[in-house]
């Protein structure tokens, strides 16, 4: 029965290309799709952190061994807060025992190393075809499922009976590479600034991704402006430890948002997945992370004999909604929040700000508790 379902996967990207590959090992016939060409969507400069919950998912797939080589692993992570100048370091042993024989919070992948080694997997399973959307619709194939993950400026009028929920924090992250000098190997930061947060994430021993958010107009001036002038502003406002050699490659900018999407009272075959169906705020580096947990979820259901031998197409629609919703409220819940409290100047919430950082140093258990429900989530024990 298995080799009869047809399942179409419009959007190519890292949340595409993983679900081709998890439906891939259902023995069902995976029709993979995107608007740009195989090396448009390999050469992309971006970077992705990868979790702990990611790290099973992949295992689950037979993918992480295979990147492996393109990972490197960070073992401490930096938070402060510019505004109060309050700072914390979390290790290893504010992990989970579960976990922390891994020996390493995170890791951090190019994207085009990652979706390289998705290709390649793609091009050795027989029943993963990638075509051009054009060239699947001549070929009028009837699908039993539409998954689309084509990012989260999706949008198609078949959704019209759909929840929908979308704020704009008017917020617009720049990122680019840069060569570094210092003490600094294995470990990421995270730093609350007025304006937003900076995230800095260890790509090689001398060599960092930089995730700038601030006000879109902000943003786009920095996006425009001299490299050299660029360079300058952020050392400015980097860590003691850090010297500052070069920008590596473009600088590039994109919008952030919070939304979430549920089509759940629509009768096409239709499922969103990844940024089409949620997006946050990068704080906390939980955006992927949370789209391949979709995919997770997506397989575990389709597992199931029962729902691919009874055809049970709707059930599994709305199971994979309410599957997801918790995991990705407490997601939103969390990154708004960060948002809220520490994205501003706000004499008010300066107590509230200075008790968290002390809550940090002083007692361990809220340690673990911040540190494991960023890599770890709250499904993180029905990965399996």
């Amino acid at each position: 029965m298995r080799n009869n379902l047809k399942f179409k996967i419009v959007g190519s990207g890292p949340t595409g290309m993983l679900l081709a590959i998890a439906l891939s090992k259902l023995e069902t016939n995976i029709y993979l799709t995107d608007l740009l060409s195989r090396e448009k969507l390999i050469d992309k400069d971006k970077t992705y952190a990868i979790t702990h919950s990611t790290r099973i998912i992949l295992e689950k797939f037979c993918i992480w061994d295979k990147l492996k080589p393109y990972l490197y692993g960070f073992n401490t992570l930096s938070i402060s807060d510019s505004v109060t100048c309050s700072f914390s370091v979390l290790n290893i042993s504010d992990l989970d025992e579960d976990i922390s024989y891994v020996k390493n919070i995170g890791w951090v992948v190019k994207h085009s190393d990652l979706m390289n080694v998705f290709f390649k997997e793609i091009d050795n399973q027989q029943n993963i075809t990638f075509d051009s959307n054009q060239s699947l619709s001549a070929k009028k194939i009837v699908f039993d499922y539409k998954f689309f993950a084509s990012g989260a400026n999706f949008f198609n009028s078949h959704f019209h009976k759909f929840f929908s929920f979308k704020k704009s924090y008017n917020h617009s992250c720049l990122t680019f590479k840069v060569l570094v000098r210092g003490n600094i190997e294995r470990r990421a930061y995270e730093i609350f600034r007025e304006e937003g947060p900076l995230a800095l994430l260890p790509l090689d021993k001398n060599l960092y991704q930089i995730i700038w958010t601030s006000y879109t107009a902000k943003s786009i001036d920095r996006l425009n402006s001299d490299k050299n002038f660029l360079l300058d502003n952020l050392s400015t406002i980097l860590p003691d430890n850090f010297f500052l050699d070069q920008i590596i490659g473009e600088v590039s900018v994109f919008p952030v948002s919070l939304s979430l999407n549920m089509p759940i009272f629509n009768s096409k075959n239709l499922i969103l997945v990844g940024d089409s169906f949620h997006t946050f705020h990068p704080v906390g580096g939980q955006g992927l992370n949370t789209c391949w947990r979709d995919i997770n979820t997506i397989f575990d259901i389709l597992n199931n004999d029962s729902i691919i031998r009874n055809k049970k197409l709707k059930l599994f629609r709305l199971k994979y909604y309410t599957s997801r919703f918790l995991d990705i409220l407490i997601t939103i819940i969390i990154t708004d929040t960060l948002i809220k409290i520490f994205t501003n100047a706000n004499l008010i919430l300066l107590p509230l700000r200075r008790i968290s950082f002390l809550f940090l140093n002083k007692f361990s258990l809220f340690r673990k508790l911040v540190l494991n429900q960023m890599t770890k989530s709250i499904v993180f024990s029905n990965i399996k």
